[in-house]
């Protein structure tokens, strides 16, 4: 079966795995043209922040022509 791509808002509100409750979810954007946002998440992944696959895939955005693509991570504070 073939999933819905999810929308921003269910990334969103997606809750963390439940191993660690006490973990916050923290999650990084970035939006704008896709070309400039596929640029930049190659060039953190260069850099060793994030893996490409760790984002999630390009997401609709509000603005016309623009992409969201999202990281989590988690905080324990």
């Amino acid at each position: 079966m073939i999933s819905t791509p999810k929308t921003v808002p269910d990334l969103l509100r997606e809750t963390q795995p439940a191993a660690d409750p006490s973990r916050q979810p923290i999650r990084l954007l970035a939006c704008g043209i896709p070309a400039g946002v596929e640029s930049i998440i190659h060039r953190l992944h260069i850099q060793g922040f994030a893996q490409v696959g760790e984002w999630s895939k390009p997401l609709p955005s509000p603005i016309e022509g623009e992409v969201i693509r999202i990281l989590t991570r988690y905080y324990k504070g």
